[in-house]
């Protein structure tokens, strides 16, 4: 099949899966995701958006793609050492603004971390914030990252984030494109035909949707939402995080 096919077929897919999930909402009188706050974020506070929890579960084919160099069965992009003492978790949406104040903010503190051998940080990734507007921004994205994460490992994934945070779109814009993603997924270390195809056909939608699902089950209900040790973070500052990781990491 042509790629404008596959990709064409994929979309539909996404779209009927929508339209189902729409109609049964409608009938419960309930939205499943909605967008939240939009607020300037400085490096002592990271305001979260808020996610309406679902109660009308995403159903994932058994036989969906699955990205490798996974984990937790295959919903968890784990960076950082397996002996680390603590462990950081990590939801976040690559659309949300907040979630990129969170790593202007707190990237390099997390990376510092992770290089001392202390953190490791499990990455949770959901997509609640597409729109016609962005083409679905949120679920492509994500979608890449699986196909980065694939062909290249937890290392390239970590700098396929930086770059997609680097070159955020507004939100409520056009999104990235196809070829943007493409581009920052070379640069980031995955590159060629299958990494292509992947980005272009949306091989790891269902992927998608089910780890999106599978963040409101953890009790999810905004972006970014970090864990430490299983305790969520309130003070989302790095000298918060900073403070979080070394009392798990004493007590």
């Amino acid at each position: 099949m042509p790629e404008n096919a596959r990709r064409a077929a994929a979309r539909r897919r996404i779209e009927e899966r929508r339209a189902a999930e729409d109609a049964a909402r409608a009938q419960r009188r309930r939205r499943t995701v909605v967008g939240g706050v939009a607020a300037a974020v400085l490096l002592a506070v990271a305001v979260v958006v808020v996610v309406v929890v679902q109660t009308q579960r995403t159903a994932t084919s058994a036989t969906a793609a699955v990205p490798a160099n996974t984990a937790d069965g295959g919903d968890v992009v784990v960076v950082g050492p397996a002996d680390a003492p603590v462990t950081v978790d990590l939801y976040f949406d690559y659309q949300c603004p907040n979630c990129k104040a969170f790593e202007d903010a707190d990237g390099t503190t997390l990376e510092q971390l992770v290089a001392a051998g202390t953190v490791q940080v499990h990455h949770h990734g959901m997509a609640f914030l597409d729109t016609d507007a962005n083409d679905r921004y949120s679920t492509r994205a994500l979608n890449a990252a699986a196909a980065v994460v694939d062909a290249a490992g937890p290392d390239a994934f970590q700098r396929f984030s930086d770059l997609l945070y680097a070159h955020q779109p507004p939100e409520g814009g056009s999104g990235l494109t196809d070829e943007q993603l493409i581009g920052y997924a070379a640069q980031a270390g995955a590159s060629g035909a299958a990494v292509e195809r992947a980005i272009r056909d949306l091989t790891y939608a269902d992927w998608v949707a089910h780890v999106t699902d599978q963040a409101s089950r953890d009790g999810v209900t905004g972006t970014p939402t970090v864990l430490v040790d299983g305790q969520r973070l309130s003070d989302l500052s790095p000298g918060g995080l900073t403070a979080a990781v070394q009392a798990a990491q004493h007590g």
